[in-house]
């Protein structure tokens, strides 16, 4: 059975296309976001429910890290935005400033180190790109769930664990459920 695509709207550009990766829709009616990924910023507008750019400006959140070295997501009220990245998951707000983070195993693979900071990799080029590793929202926004390298520095897992599934509360960062994900994953 065929179907029919119709051009609904369009909406500018939010950073310069040579710059930045697709654009993706994200979020439910009514609290739908277009957002886009560069090295240094993801930028985050709201749409309406016939995906019409809202009035107002758009949000935009520095990047800890590039878009290379993992995942992001923005909170469905764009209040906050949060990166998994190689050794951390952190939350950042409009200014850049970090609101929580959460640390965890080294994705690539055959490095062993709790890193403090992107800083201690940046220029390693086996850390250039990292296997796995997501993050994402609840529909209300009060739960993050994130894919990590275990162990992470927090809670009791052994450490034979290679990866975790892990539910943080969104407004202070407290682990609040953790899983064993019994299996080296790559691509999460």
């Amino acid at each position: 059975m065929p179907v029919h695509a119709r051009l609904r709207t369009t909406v500018p550009a939010l950073t310069p296309s040579s710059q930045a990766g697709p654009p993706e829709i994200a979020g439910l009616p009514g609290r739908r976001l277009l957002v886009r990924r560069s090295d240094d910023e993801i930028v985050a507008r709201p749409l309406d429910d016939a995906f019409v750019a809202r009035a107002g400006a758009s949000v935009r959140f520095p990047a800890p890290w590039p878009r290379t070295r993992g995942t992001r997501e923005v909170a469905p009220d764009a209040s906050p935005a949060v990166f998994a990245g190689v050794h951390a998951v952190r939350a950042v707000d409009p200014s850049g400033a970090t609101r929580r983070e959460v640390r965890h195993g080294c994705w690539y693979g055959a490095c062993r180190e709790m890193h403090e900071a992107y800083d201690e990799y940046a220029a390693r080029q086996a850390h250039r790109y990292p296997g796995s590793g997501s993050v994402g929202f609840s529909a209300d926004g009060r739960l993050v769930r994130t894919h990590v390298r275990g162990p992470s520095p927090e809670g009791e897992p052994t450490p034979d664990t290679a990866d975790e599934w892990l539910a943080v509360d969104a407004e202070n960062g407290r682990v609040l459920a953790r899983a064993d994900a019994e299996a080296a994953a790559t691509g999460s």
